[in-house]
């Protein structure tokens, strides 16, 4: 069975593949997980902030080792040493979940 994929689908596809590569660059450009939490907010709350209506919120938990994202009301804790490549597929997520509701 093939499904075809829907333009928009496509879109979020390549988009979360870009979106990890950023998350990538811009650890290795960071100097610690609160300059990676800055630099993060900074850079998709420029990106996504229209689309899901404010902004894009990263904070670094040192307590737990933890990257808290907020967006749309919702908290999502990944552990800073081997989920912030997941930041991605969430954000992937959270926008199908945007236009679903645009949608209905």
């Amino acid at each position: 069975m093939v499904i075809n994929k829907t333009e928009f689908e496509l879109q979020l596809d390549l988009d979360e593949s870009k979106d990890a590569s950023i998350i990538q660059e811009l650890l290795g450009k960071s100097k610690d997980y609160r300059d990676f939490a800055r630099r993060m907010t900074d850079y998709f709350s420029k990106k996504y902030g229209a689309e899901f209506k404010g902004n894009v919120l990263f904070e670094y938990e040192p307590t737990g080792n933890d990257v808290i994202m907020t967006c749309l009301g919702q908290e999502r804790i990944f552990d800073a040493e081997d989920e912030l490549p997941e930041i991605a597929m969430h954000l992937k997520f959270l926008r199908k979940a945007v236009s679903r509701q645009k949608a209905s």
